[in-house]
């Protein structure tokens, strides 16, 4: 029997022809209820902007260097790539099961409290959480990266059980696939527009839970570090 935890996962999550998949009806996507503010963002650009291949080019992690705030604009690019369009969205997703949610922690954004936001892409907005945006505490999260010039942190969790219940066990990979998937745009977009972007991928999980107050089953992924 393998012992070792990371192989084991792979050896599980295979897919063989005799399988079959459970295609159980997949769980909607998370909706805030009541959150303390409701964030318009502004329409997003579809046209402009650097060409493809040249922003690749400027393509490479940055911590923000300059302490400036962003604006609501910049935001609205940056998250365009994981709004709803004619039903999907600017990634693929197995079964179209979506199993990830992406919340805002801003410090520094005109016109935006500071504190932490859900991102609900259906209607391109940011519910307010928390009034809260503890800038010493998530540096400590993040194995005491520097935050202390970032305007805001962009943090995808994952919810496998969404893709788990169209692909079992195999689901938790996809999972993993799609968050890097929606990080990989979001970091994109950032560059595009000139801004600094630094993915964080290795954090205290329990602590990042905790700042986000993220449910059982709902877990960590990346961190996503924006400013200037």
């Amino acid at each position: 029997m393998e012992k070792h935890p990371g192989k084991l996962f792979y050896r599980l999550s295979r897919l063989s022809p005799e399988d079959e998949l459970p295609l159980r009806r997949k769980p909607k996507a998370k909706v805030y209820a009541n959150p303390l503010e409701t964030q318009a963002l502004p329409p997003f650009r579809q046209d402009g902007g650097p060409p493809l291949f040249r922003a690749l080019s400027h393509l490479k992690p940055l911590l923000p260097q300059v302490g400036s705030a962003l604006s609501l604009k910049d935001l609205s690019q940056i998250l365009y790539p994981l709004a709803e369009r004619e039903g999907g969205r600017g990634f693929p997703s197995a079964g179209e099961a979506y199993p990830l949610e992406a919340y805002l922690v801003t410090f520094r954004v005109e016109g935006v409290f500071p504190g932490v936001y859900h991102y609900f892409p259906k209607e391109h907005q940011l519910f307010q959480l928390s009034a809260r945006a503890e800038a010493l505490a998530w540096s400590q999260a993040l194995l005491d990266l520097p935050l202390d010039k970032a305007a805001a942190l962009l943090v995808f969790t994952l919810v496998p059980e969404r893709s788990e219940a169209l692909f079992g066990i195999r689901g938790y990979r996809y999972a993993l696939l799609e968050v890097g998937y929606a990080t990989g745009l979001a970091f994109l977009a950032a560059v595009g527009q000139g801004l600094a972007a630094y993915p964080a991928e290795t954090f205290y999980d329990e602590a990042v839970a905790r700042l986000l107050g993220l449910p059982e089953g709902e877990y960590p992924g990346v961190v996503l570090v924006l400013g200037r």
